[in-house]
């Protein structure tokens, strides 16, 4: 035998060997049956000799490999599971090339160049999948990838991989995203891949609740409890789901159920604290906020919030209480003084108020309802000054607040600056369009000032739609009297009228209009109506000046006698009465009334000018004279009394000259 005989004899020698080793190492794993084991062994010395002495391409039976620890066959029979907690390496090639040596391994997933014999994680190859995963594969459980064997560059074997995802991995990823829709898309597929996994359920009914996805998460919590009624963690999502939505009466309800099964829970109880007082069940949040208090006795917070539930229900001395408990230098210290500042404000107890608001503003960062209060309490004590600058301080922490831009209004009006506290209340009508005190102080504002069209605009809008449309229709019969606007100003009196307005200055007014429109027969009576009712010194000086104007001059005498009655000024009525006297032809009443009336007051120029024309026409030209005189040293600018005198001083004069003539003769 020749030595290269020797040599191939060696060879085959060593393969059968070694095939028949390694057959009964991977009979475990491939071959069931004695026959099978026999089958394999005789396909692989075959192809081992075939590969070495004929140098035929070598076949790949199977890969073996290690997973967490234990030993695995990868075939193409049987395929490779893999899941995000497996570790693995792909130890060995069962193939025709004994030494196992040459190959090249591609895991399908992983990214690397050669993965033989090199440690991978499953979680990198879930990862990878994951991204691309369809329906039809989370339907049929796994995805598919491949483990290609190569040898010295040539694909000799492709064996399969079962990829799967488990629903803990769709978990991890919506975990780990920052995306919304991507997080609500794997808890979807996590409960689509186990539907009886509560806690995912749960998860998602979270998820879709931050995301304002209502009735998503009330469908996702209810079918938690579908399996399982007593689930306080489905009942607690459902609650506050429901609270979102503002359905407070079924957030109510879930935190009842949710309480009875877990009674210890602070967090369920004050969701159900927060559902009552939405609802305006105060009974209710009360004893479920003393139910909180005896959970969390050194939590200030809740004792605040049942202070703040019993302010509501006006138990001060019960919510003086609970402040009184906060802890004076923690953290809530600022909240309790605040509190205890309102119970104080509404005992009408300001000098207290006004301390422990002091003490606020003291412990820094006060709020701008601190400032408003402060300027409430000033205001009690009729402090203007201080109660306007607290609201000017409010109001700079908080521009758009319309509540405190209406009471700095109000505080302005207070402290006598009318335009700022008008341009305030426009503020407020752009921030609340529809506020109706604040259109109406602004039109009484308006009205004050003068500023009769805006009056008018804003009253028109509020006419009728208050329970002070009465005063409404008078101010807008005067407003429009004023612009001259004569046919609404009496349609708005008479309407002020109808709405049972009783101040004679209503009617008094309508006459005038009347007057001023030509009605006299209509404004007569309704003079007379108002002298008639509640007669007032300006009625009566109308009721008698129309008398005068129609010739009624017995009427007018009545009137004025009434207005002396009724505490007009004596000296004017004295001397209107001498003027109808005058009117009359009575001179003597006329002087004597005239005379009246500068006992009362010596200094009217105009009575002395009517009483030296009355002495005038009497022909008592001196003391026609002296009257004149003494008008106008009264009023030195009277151009009447300045002509008279020396007219007076003649008529004299040529009266002396006739006298004497006379008795010459």
């Amino acid at each position: 035998m020749t030595a290269q005989g020797k040599q191939n004899r060696v060879w085959i020698t060593a393969a059968v060997v070694l095939l028949v080793v390694g057959g009964f190492m991977i009979f475990p794993y491939a071959a069931p049956g004695k026959a099978s084991l026999v089958s394999f062994i005789g396909k692989h010395i075959q192809g081992a000799l075939a590969y070495h002495l004929l140098d035929r391409t070598p076949r790949v039976y199977a890969l073996m490999a290690e997973k967490n620890g234990q030993d695995f066959l990868i075939s193409e029979q049987e395929p490779f599971d893999v899941t995000s907690r497996d570790e693995f390496v792909i130890k060995d090639v069962v193939s025709d090339v004994l030494s196992g040596e040459g190959f090249t391994i591609d895991v399908s997933g992983t990214g690397g160049s050669d993965d033989y014999r090199v440690p991978l994680r499953g979680i990198d190859l879930v990862d990878r999948f994951a991204a691309h995963i369809t329906d039809e594969t989370m339907k049929r459980g796994y995805s598919a990838g491949q483990i290609r064997v190569a040898y010295g560059g040539k694909l000799l074997a492709t064996m399969p991989v079962r990829i799967r995802i488990m629903p803990q991995d769709w978990l991890r990823y919506a975990k780990a995203s920052d995306n919304r829709n991507k997080r609500i898309a794997y808890l979807k597929r996590a409960a689509a891949a186990n539907p009886r996994d509560l806690v995912l359920r749960r998860a998602l009914g979270e998820i879709f609740r931050h995301a304002g996805m209502i009735p998503e998460a009330i469908a996702e919590y209810q079918g938690v409890l579908a399996e399982k009624p007593d689930d306080a963690k489905a009942l607690a999502g459902l609650m506050k789901t429901y609270l979102g939505a503002q359905q407070n009466d079924l957030a109510a309800k879930a935190g009842e159920r949710a309480v009875k099964i877990e009674p210890g829970n602070p967090g369920l109880w004050e969701d159900l604290v927060l559902a009552y007082g939405r609802l305006g069940l105060w009974e209710k949040a009360a004893a479920s906020c003393r139910t909180l208090v005896q959970l969390k006795p050194q939590d200030d917070a809740v004792r605040l919030r049942l202070a703040g539930i019993y302010e509501k229900m006006g138990r001060e001395s019960e919510a003086i209480a609970q402040y009184g408990g906060v802890t004076a230098k923690g953290s809530h210290a600022v909240s309790m003084l605040e509190g205890m500042a309102r119970m104080s404000l509404k005992q009408g107890k300001y000098d207290e108020a006004i301390r422990l608001l002091n003490d606020t503003v003291r412990k820094g960062s006060p709020s701008a309802a601190v400032y408003a209060n402060l300027a409430l309490a000033y205001g009690g004590k009729k402090m203007r000054k201080e109660e306007l600058a607290n609201y000017r301080k409010a109001a700079a922490m908080k521009p758009k607040d319309p509540v405190i831009l209406y009471n700095l209004a109000v505080s302005l009006e207070n402290n006598n600056q009318d335009q700022e506290a008008m341009g305030i209340y426009e503020k407020v009508l752009i921030l609340q369009p529809g506020d109706a005190d604040a259109t109406l102080r602004l039109a009484d504002l308006a009205f004050r000032n003068g500023r009769y069209a805006q009056a008018v605009r804003l009253y028109e809008k509020l006419a009728g739609k208050t329970a002070l449309k009465g005063k409404i229709y008078a101010n807008l019969g005067y407003a429009y009297g004023e612009l001259n606007q004569l046919a609404p100003s009496a349609k708005y009196y008479e309407k002020a009228v109808k709405a049972g307005v009783k101040d004679e200055k209503v009617a008094y007014n309508l006459a005038v209009t009347y007057e001023k429109m030509g009605n006299e027969k209509a404004a007569a009576a309704l003079y007379g109506k108002a002298a008639g009712q509640k007669p007032s010194v300006e009625s009566l000086n109308r009721l008698a000046d129309h008398y005068i104007k129609t010739g009624r001059y017995d009427q007018a005498v009545k009137t004025y006698q009434r207005l002396l009655k009724l505490g007009g000024k004596k000296s004017g009525v004295y001397a209107d009465l001498g003027y109808v006297y005058g009117l009359r032809g009575e001179l003597d009443k006329a002087i004597e009334n005239y005379k009246t009336s500068l006992r009362y007051d010596s200094g009217e120029s105009d009575v002395y000018m009517r009483l030296g024309g009355v002495y005038e026409k009497k022909g008592m030209l001196e003391e026609a004279l002296k009257a004149y005189t003494r008008a106008y040293q009264l009023n030195p600018g009277d151009e009447d009394a300045g002509e008279r005198i020396p007219q007076l001083k003649i008529r004299l004069l040529r009266e002396k000259r006739e006298q004497e003539l006379k008795k010459e003769s």
